[in-house]
This record gives C-alpha cells, structure tokens and sequence, in this order.
C-alpha cells in the first residue's frame, strides 16, 4: 500500500471536517481551520476604506461603551466569503475574553427556525417565568398548521404589499428617484397574483409553504426562507387557465425586461416578507400581550443590575425574515435614557449578505461602519497563497478528525494570545524516500502537507471555480465545495492506484503538449491520467522538453508515467584524446544552451482559451480562416479534378460555437472542429505552426519548422479530405445546374427541340440570333417572355464557360483541353437539383448577377412562369398569323404574286391614301418572304396545344417551336398586311359608288379578281 494513503484524509473525517456552515461547526474545529485575513473597514457615510485585522474587529465589539451607545459590528460581503465564521470566531474570542464573565452570549445562527432565535433572545431569564415564557411560545408555534400558515401569508403579503406601494411612492417625491418605479409596479402585479385564489393554489401554494416550513422548523438552507427569481417563472399549468385581466397583466409584467422583473418582484416580497411573518406567528400574544423588544428591555434591566452586558451573535440577518425588524429594534436600543444609565449594554455583530435589502441601511446607518469580508478585486497572488493556506489547514484538521481535535482542545490550557497553539500537526514517521516524495507536494505557511495537492493544483481546481476571465474571486465555501472535497472523495481512487482518474476536472493542456503525448504509446487511460496530471499538479508546461521542478516524485506518488523521459535528447559527442592530459579523454565541452522559445503571437495564445463554448476574440475568426485558405491552396490542385481555376473560399470554414462571426450558413460548409465538442489539440496545434509559417513569410524554414509542417500537415490533411469531397459533389451539382439552365436555354430560343437528353454539343453551341422586336407595345407576360430570352442570350457564353471548367481538364495554366469529364456530365444531367440553383464553386470573373437573374427564373420553383408566359404569347399571336398562310405556303410564289397585287394596286385610283405607306407594305412582303421567316411559317401550323400533364421541357419544346421573336413578327407583319387589304377594299367600294349598280358591281369583281390576296 502506499504510505502516503496515511495523509489522505478519510471518507468519515471529510464529512465531518469539510463543512461549509460555520454554525454546524465545533468550536475546536472552527479554531483548528480558521485562516487569518485582512479584512476591509469601510466608513458608512464616506465610503473610505483601511486594511484591519481580526484583532481590531475583536476590539471594536468590545469598546467601551461610557456613553451609553449601542455597539453595532456589521460584517459585510458576497455569500459564502466567511461572514458566518467570522461570526463564530468572534464567539470563539468571547469565550477566552478577560471580560468573559461579565458577558451574556446569546449566538442567533442562520438555520435556527423563528421559535429558536426567540428561545435564544429569552434565554437569560432565568426560573419558572422563562419556563412559563418559553412554553406559551412552544404552544403559539405549535398550534401553527403549515397549509393554513400558507394561506394566513398569502393574506399577510397582500396587505403588506399596499402600503409599500404607497411608501415607495412618496420616497420617489421626496428624492426624485424614478428608477424606483419598476418597484411599485412590482408591488401592485404581485398583490393581483396573490389575491386571485386559483394563481395562489397552482402557483404560489409550494412557495409559501416552503417559506413557512423553513421558519418553523429551521434550515440548513437559508435561501429556502427567501422568495427567489425561480418563483416567479410561471408552471405549466397556468399556460391552461382562463386568466383574470389584472392577473395577465402581472404575468406580462413578469416577463418584461427578459426576465428581470422576476428579480424586483422576489425583492419587493422579501421587503414585506418580515413583518407579514411576525403577523402569522403572533409572538405578543405568546409573549402576554408584550412584544419581544419589550421583553429584552426587561432582560436587560436585570442584567444591568447583575453587572452583565448582553451580547448578540447574528450569523445572517437576511436569513432571518420574520424577526428582522424585532432585531434591529434590540440592537440599536441604547442603554442610557437622559444620561443614566437604565439597561445594561448591548453589543452586536451581525453579518449582512450584499444584495439583502430589507433593514441593511438600518444596520449599517447605526453600525457607522463596514467590516467587509473581501472576494473581489484580489491579485491572483494573494488568491493562491491564501488558498495554499486555507487547504492546509483543512487537510491538517481532517487528517486529524473531530474527536481528536476535540479532545486536544479540550485539554489544552486556553491561550488568549494564540487561540491556535494547541492544534497539533498531522506528522507520521516516513521513510527518506516517501518524505521525500510528500514534501514534493509541499507545505503551507504553517507546515502542513498538502498532499493530495500541491500548489499548481490547487491554482489550477480553484481557477475553474474561483476565476471569471482574468478576475479572481475568494470564495471559500465555493472551494470546499467544487475543489476540497470533491478531490478528496477520490480517496479510494489512490488506493487502486488510480489517482488523479483520466480528464479529472476538465484538463486543458496546450496544444503542443497535448499532441505530443499521442506519440509517446501510452493507453488512453494512461494518456487520460497524464493529462490530468500535467494540467493541474504539473503547472500546464509549455512544452514536453523541460520537467517542471519537483514534479517527478508527485507523479511517482500517483504512480503516473513519466512523460519527460519520453522527449528524446541528443547524446554527447566524444572528443579526441587531448595531447596536453597524458593521452587522458578531455570532458566534452558543455552543451550550448537551448534557444529560448519564441514568445507565442496574441492569435496563438487565444487559440489555447478557444473552446467549443467560448469564440475566438476580435478579428482572430478572419485570420483563421485566412491561414487555412491560404496554406490549403498552395496544397491543393483542383485542376487534377477537372475543376480548373477553383480554390478554396475562406468562407468555406465553420468554427465552433455556432455564434462565431461569419460561420457559413448556406452552400459548402467545412466544420475546423465538430460543434458542441471539445476542440482537439491537433487544431490548436496546426493552427499555431500555420501562423508561425504564416509569419516566416509562408516559409518552413525556421528551428522546429519540421515540428511545426507535421502538426499543420495533420490539420490540413483532415480538412483537404472534407474538402475534395464536399467540392466533388458540388461539382456535380453545379455542373447539373450549368446543364440544365443552358438546356433550357436550348428549348427557349429553339437551338433544339428534343426536350430530353441534352447533347453537350447543343449546350456549348451559339445561341441563334435574335429578330429585333420592339417590346414596348407588348402585354406584360409577352415582355417578360422577351426578357428571360434575352437574357438567356446574354448570358449563355459564361455559363457555357462554367460548364467547360467543370468537364475540362486543361494543359497546365492554359487553355488547352485535354480531357473532357464524361462521368461528371453524365451524373449531372441526371441529378434533379430542386432547391434554389445558386453556384456554389469560384465562378470565373462573371458578372453574377445577370448569370443568378437567369438561374432564378429557370430553377424548378421559378420556370413554370416562364412556360405560363410563352402560352399566353403562343395564344395571342399563333392563330392569326397561322390563319394567314395556306398549308401549301410557297415562299417564292407568295412573294411574287403579293407583288403583283400591290404593284397593280398602286397603280390604280384605288390605291388607299392615308393608310400603309406602300414601301411598308412591300417591306413587309420581303420580310415574310426571307428565309428566316420563311422556315417559322411553315412550322406555324405544327405548333401543337400544350397539355397540363406535359414534363416542363415537353411543354418548353412545344411553346418554343416558333422562336417568339419570329412568332411576333410574323404576327405584326400579317396585320400591317390585312389593314392594307382592308384600307384597299373601303377605297374600291367608294369609287364604285357613282356608277350604276349592275356596272359597279362588275368593276369591283374584275378588280379584287386582279388584287386577291392568295387565300
């Protein structure tokens, strides 16, 4: 066994030694763990503050008192600072006080219930009438139901809470202070709740019983007399009640400022939570009808006569409710009435919490005075020693036991000079070996071991506790909690051989430290164990080459590898005989010392704060990112890939947590480290040398470069893998969107009318060109379709650029293909993209905006407009300009017989004036009769109906066999024609008017004979 177990305080000893409520502590071990410190003493009116010791604390409660004065001792500070035990030490002093006998103590602790403080208060009187006293007050509590008290509070609170309203109201007249406001409204939303019987039964019920409970019988939880934020968080049984209107409007209030009205109202309860106590209880009516100020007046009375001085001990006024004011009340009262002196002298020390509202003004108005217990503002320093100190002492007191204290204590001769001499020291005979491997651990000021811990651990279990940010705080219920005893519980843990077990408390070594330790082939149990080993009694070094001092018997102690041995050194050179030694071997000169290790840039020291939880500080995000980018880009060759001119975007890299600034949120996402788990050391490592690379002009070569190429080689082999991945599938999906935009493209402006199956020799061919169409004449769906054509013209050389850099594979930086990419083609023209189509990989210096304009409205969601807009241009324009021309529509024929006619018809009187110019309408002839109109005239009969139940590129195919622009000039040019034809036949008929019928009606007959427009 190890003999070291002998200083590991036992399971039994811990749990009596290591408590945290200084009332639940003998007095032996109160003195045997006490640490000295400098306390603060701060003026009540001014503020100003001056270090003070426990002596001038003593000599403060026991100053004279000739001028009839109250002496009040208000000791302040943040919750579990020590208040309590400074309390009992005080008490502790009193009982080895030259003036002890002159003293009646009455010690009031803070889980003593109401009936208790009372009991305490009456107990110097002495006989059959503190008999009497004492069991009225026993019946009057006892007689106390804890439902019906529940409900009597309920009431008490509610008629307390007017008049503080009121009160609150008239301070704010008086002082102008309108942030008091929130506390009337508080007051006035509280009562609402209170009142309404139903909220009071769902909601209220368990938190007043648990206030009346803890008042009766007492507890060790002073916070369970307290209303707290948690109480006024609605239950999820109130989500389901028809509500009042006043009862709303509490709940809305509660809710107000994210929560903090919850906070104002638990204090405004706590305000008028003592007098609303004192009203249930009915301690006057216990007290024959006398209040218990009155009581102590006559206690004091006698003890004046006695030649006795009345002292109280207040662990916690803030625990107290229900008798606060009685209290304050007995200590301010002085005992001398128009200079004579009527009752004995009353002193008090009395701790009071920061943050406690109720009567702390009153106290610390009459105390004059502040001693506070310090836990803020304090170096990291004094923080360490003062803990090394308070550790062992504890470990000292618990090595020992109580019973043993105890009886030391006991049989010791009080020494008032040093209450702490008779507290003996934990010394067990080792060997040289084991001595030498406990006094490793080291000692506190007072020469107690403080095996299991030394001072790294200690530093590092309380950092995690004890320090926000940089600041440190002491708290020393707070370190026997979360650092002494739960390190000590590990007891067992030692025995097996076991201690400290693997990531003990959350060990963080830096990253360099970390990785070097996977080297070194121990088990992942070992591995877990050093690192807690290393975190916290090995001082986190810096690095694996330099053992700390000492550390190597603590490790021996917890039977721990040694990870120093590991580190491999260089061996020493030999050296020639010197010739002047006698042929003797010459001492090899002594090795130079190693180079000091570069300080670490800023950026590499917040990398080791980096963790899952806690972001990277100030531009630190962008320079990872960039470190990244850069170094996988000078790795990284996509043009291997078919993926020529493609590199990796830095917003590509996601870091944890979530809320770090510019985490990608759509398109490629690479995670640098998985959410909501630790961040490994291998990035912190990779990341430190890519910034040490980074910083030697992008260049390895430097000492430890090798080192650090390894460790970013790490990190970025990971990431190129991720990377290659997500980019070849990106690929795929982006070539599938190039595909498919310029498919449609293809079936739009009438490249191709095969709706499936496109051939990459229509997706890379030129788009036709375009008959100019004005479009201002046009309906809003026709010009729509007009746009969405042109800008399929303008945009299909970029995108059938893109396409070519996702299927190509170029020599070199050149242009030259050399191979095309079949199998990529292939899966892309078959994958259906049907979220929004965005390109995600590099575009190729395009104008994006036009080129996402086009994808926009040829995306799944977008295209069925387009096809709406093409069917309504095909239903305005194709049966008319259809109807003009015979199924057997010859070109040439129909030009030259159309000239014909207009020739003869602008040669006769008939011709129209005033209507088509006759150059227009042989135009208009020519235009119809050139070839490129020509070939959609004749396909104007074989445009088919579109049927709803078509695929979108059926019905594209179909709409589109007649290019639109060609369809709208066919169409325009029809209709100048038909107005000529009509003009023509209303200026015939008026010639013809004056000749007689039988004449008139033969001309016009021989003359539509000669100018008949084909039918």
């Amino acid at each position: 066994m190890n003999p070291l177990i002998e200083f590991w305080p036992t399971g039994e000893h811990v749990e009596e030694c290591l408590r945290t409520e200084a009332e639940t502590v003998d007095q032996a071990l109160l003195l045997a763990v006490h640490l000295p410190i400098t306390l603060k003493r701060r003026s009540a009116q001014a503020g100003n503050e001056v270090d003070a010791s426990e002596v001038d604390l003593l000599d403060s409660l026991m100053r004279p008192v000739n001028d009839g004065s109250s002496v009040i001792i208000a000791i302040t500070g943040a919750s579990g600072v020590g208040k309590s035990h400074m309390i009992r030490w005080l008490g502790a002093q009193l009982d080895r006080h030259p003036r002890r006998k002159d003293l009646v103590v009455v010690p009031i602790p803070k889980t003593a219930s109401l009936r208790e403080v009372v009991e305490r208060i009456l107990a110097p009187l002495s006989g059959a009438r503190y008999d009497a006293l004492r069991a009225d007050l026993s019946r009057a509590v006892e007689s106390l139901d804890p439902p019906r008290a529940a409900e009597l509070l309920a009431t008490a609170l509610a008629e307390e809470l007017g008049p503080y309203a009121a009160q609150v109201e008239e301070q704010i007249r008086a002082s102008g202070d309108r942030t008091l406001g929130p506390r009337i409204v508080a007051a006035n939303r509280v009562r609402d709740m209170i009142r309404d019987p139903e909220i009071r039964d769902q909601w209220f019920r368990d938190v007043l019983l648990r206030i009346v409970d803890a008042s009766l019988s007492g507890t060790s939880d002073p916070a369970r007399r307290q209303f707290q934020i948690a109480d006024f968080e609605p239950p999820a049984a109130v989500a389901s009640m028809e509500l009042r209107r006043t009862v709303g409007q509490a709940l809305a209030f509660l809710a107000s400022s994210n929560g903090a009205a919850r906070g104002i109202a638990a204090e405004v309860l706590q305000e008028v939570l003592d007098s609303a106590l004192r009203t249930i209880f009915r301690f006057t009516e216990a007290l024959n009808q006398r209040t218990i100020q009155e009581v102590v007046d006559e206690i004091r009375r006698e003890l004046l006569a006695d030649g006795k001085e009345l002292v109280l001990l207040i662990e916690d006024l803030a625990a107290l409710s229900g008798i606060q004011q009685p209290l304050l009340d007995i200590m301010i009262a002085e005992s001398d009435e128009k200079g004579v002196r009527v009752r004995a002298p009353i002193r008090t020390a009395v701790a009071v919490t920061d943050g406690f509202l109720a009567g702390r003004q009153t106290v610390l108005t009459r105390a004059r005075e502040q001693w506070v217990v310090p836990s803020e503002g304090i170096d990291e320093e004094t923080v360490t020693r003062l803990l090394v100190e308070f550790t062992g002492r504890y470990l000292n007191a618990a090595r020992h036991g109580i019973a043993h204290l105890k009886r030391r204590f006991n049989t010791v001769a009080p020494n008032r000079d040093d209450l702490y001499s008779w507290v003996p020291k934990f010394d067990p005979t080792l060997d040289a070996a084991w001595s030498e491997k406990l006094a490793s651990f080291g000692s506190s000021e007072s020469g107690y071991s403080l095996f299991p811990f030394n001072v790294a651990a200690i530093k590092s279990l309380a950092a995690s506790v004890l320090k926000i940010g940089d600041a440190w705080t002491f708290n020393p219920r707070a370190y026997i909690n979360e650092v002494l005893s739960s390190t000590l519980s590990q007891r067992f843990t030692f025995e097996a051989a076991g201690f400290p077990p693997a990531n003990f408390r959350n060990p963080k070594l830096l990253s360099a430290v970390s990785v070097g330790l996977t080297y070194q082939g121990l088990t992942p149990e070992q591995l877990g164990r050093v690192t807690s080993g290393l975190a916290h009694w090995g001082g986190n070094p810096n690095t694996l080459d330099t053992a700390p001092p000492a550390t190597r018997n603590v490790f021996d102690a917890f039977s721990l590898p040694w990870p120093f041995d590991a580190v491999v050194t260089p061996k020493p050179v030999p050296v020639d005989p010197d010739p002047h030694r006698g042929g003797k071997v010459a001492p090899p000169p002594p090795p130079p010392p190693p180079p000091p290790e570069p300080a670490e840039s800023p950026y590499a020291q917040a990398l080791e704060l980096w963790d899952q939880n806690t972001r990277l500080i100030r531009t630190y995000p962008v320079r990872t990112r960039t470190l990244l980018a850069d170094a996988l880009n000078k790795r990284m060759n996509f043009g291997d890939y078919c993926l020529s001119g493609q590199e990796v975007n830095r917003d590509w890299f996601w870091l944890p947590p979530a809320s770090t600034i510019s985490n990608p949120t759509k398109g490629l996402k690479i995670e640098v480290s998985p959410p909501d788990v630790p961040i490994s050391p291998t990035v912190i490592a990779g990341l430190k040398a890519l910034d040490r690379w980074d910083s030697n002009g992008k260049s390895w070569s430097y000492p430890n470069g090798e080192t650090d190429y390894a460790a970013a080689n790490t990190l970025l082999e990971r990431l190129e893998h991720q990377i290659l991945d997500m980019v070849l599938d990106e690929a795929v999906r982006d070539t599938g969107i190039a595909a498919l935009t310029l498919h449609r493209q293809d079936l739009l402006l009438g490249v191709t009318t095969r709706a499936d199956n496109p051939s990459l020799r229509d997706l890379l061919a030129d788009a036709p060109k375009e008959i100019a169409v004005a479009v201002d004449d046009l309906s809003q769906q026709v010009r729509r379709a007009m746009t969405t054509r042109k800008l399929a013209t303008d945009t299909r050389p970029r995108l059938q650029e893109r396409l070519r850099r996702y299927l190509s594979c170029y020599q070199g930086d050149g242009g030259k293909v050399l191979a095309i990419d079949n199998e990529r083609f292939r899966q892309a023209i078959k994958q259906e993209v049907q979220d929004r189509w965005v390109f995600v990989l590099n575009g190729n210096g395009e104008a994006g905006n036009e080129v996402q304009d086009m994808l926009d409205r040829l995306e799944p969601q977008a295209v069925d407009m387009i096809v709406r807009d093409l069917a309504t241009a095909v239903d305005l324009y194709l049966q008319e300009a259809a109807a003009a021309f015979a199924e057997d529509h010859a070109r040439v024929a129909w030009r030259d017989e159309m000239c014909a006619i207009v020739d003869q018809a602008s040669q006769t009187p008939a011709w129209p004036t005033g209507s088509v110019a006759l150059s227009e309408v042989r135009g208009a002839v020519d235009r119809l009769a050139a070839e490129p109109l020509d070939q959609a005239i004749q396909r104007l009969r074989k445009v088919q109906p579109v049927d709803a139940n078509w695929e979108t590129h059926q019905k594209l195919a179909a709409l589109s066999l007649v290019p639109l622009p060609q369809l709208i000039t066919i169409y325009k040019e029809v209709a100048l024609l038909r107005r000529f034809f009509i003009d023509l036949d209303k200026s015939i008929k008026a010639q013809t008017s004056s000749i007689d019928d039988q004449a008139a009606v033969q001309a016009h007959d021989a003359l539509f004979r000669d100018l008949a427009w084909e039918e």
